[in-house]
């Protein structure tokens, strides 16, 4: 193979690269509705809040965050939702770390952090969020939210 044929190689294969990687961010951070809507039982997920089990939901909702040790971005979105969860009356928010449960990783097929689960007064999951929240997005999901 000549030189002129691996360069094109190398260039088809970087403009897919670049593709998918525009494709996957132009993703990362939108809110997407689920048709199942699977009720989270806290006690499954062991989350904790100053040391105590968190053993109700938002009354508005509940925004339940899997993260990890070594996420950087984990330690940010934490910050955005709780301050979110300051300003909104009835809104909860959880973060449950999935370092050494992989468990619950695999359950709620978390394959990035953070993951956001967005869950309805009930506890049911309506909406989830791969990658840092877009906070436009989250915002107008939970002005439409009831409750």
């Amino acid at each position: 193979m000549n030189l002129e044929n691996r360069l094109i190689i190398i260039l088809v294969l970087l403009a897919f690269a670049a593709t998918v990687g525009l494709i996957w961010k132009s993703q990362s951070g939108r809110t997407h509705r689920v048709r199942s809507g699977e009720q989270v039982d806290l006690k499954r997920l062991g989350a904790e809040k100053a040391g105590k089990p968190v053993v109700k939901f938002g009354k508005k909702a509940t925004l339940l965050q899997f993260s990890t040790e070594m996420c950087s971005v984990c330690v940010q979105t934490s910050r955005v939702l709780g301050e979110l969860e300051k300003q909104t009356p009835g809104l909860v928010h959880i973060e449950v770390d999935v370092t050494n449960r992989l468990d619950l990783a695999s359950h709620f097929k978390v394959l990035q952090t953070p993951t956001t689960l967005i869950l309805d007064n009930t506890g049911r999951v309506i909406s989830r969020i791969s990658g840092a929240p877009k906070p436009t997005q989250l915002n107008q999901l939970l002005e439409n939210l009831n409750g």
